[in-house]
């Protein structure tokens, strides 16, 4: 069955500079509808981002919402303003909660299917933390060595490939 795919890039990259990205739509895109907006996160508010990836992702019930370092944060938050209308499941590569201290975080809710990937030696994301938040709420693989931007994109294709069954 095809789903939809989308990727959301962390805060210093974009849609053609991310290898998170790049391996998900190389590995994704023969059998899935792979879908890479740019969100602008630099560029726009909270406010703005929120309404944009609202209009983005509205159209795509039940797709598979992935997204590394801020674009995690931003998978999660759509997921959960979302999930009341849409099927919506979500991946979170090392994400990053940490860019709008102002905005509260929704705690996981039981009917969003979530995967966590986490890298121990992730020196940005303060890895025990997020494991501690997604314990019991979540799918959660972590390990040891890979860094924030994930050296080796084996994970990240293992983590998606497992959410589309």
């Amino acid at each position: 069955m095809q789903r939809t795919i989308i990727f959301l890039h962390g805060k210093q990259s974009t849609p053609e500079g991310s290898g998170s990205g790049k391996a998900i739509r190389e590995h994704f895109s023969s059998e899935h509808n792979v879908l890479i907006p740019d969100y602008k996160p630099m560029e726009r508010t909270h406010e703005e981002v929120e309404a944009y990836l609202r209009e983005y992702i509205s159209p795509h019930p039940e797709a598979l919402i992935v997204g590394i370092s801020l674009g995690g944060y931003w998978a999660y938050r759509m997921a959960s303003i979302l999930s009341a209308n849409l099927g919506l499941s979500c991946v979170l590569l090392n994400p990053y909660f940490y860019n709008y201290p102002e905005i509260e975080i929704p705690m996981p809710l039981a009917t969003i299917p979530i995967t966590v990937v986490v890298n121990l030696d992730d020196d940005l994301i303060k890895p025990q933390e997020v494991i501690k938040r997604f314990q019991g709420a979540a799918t959660i693989r972590a390990f040891e060595k890979g860094g924030h931007r994930f050296k080796d994109k084996t994970p990240i294709v293992e983590a998606v490939n497992a959410s589309l069954r």
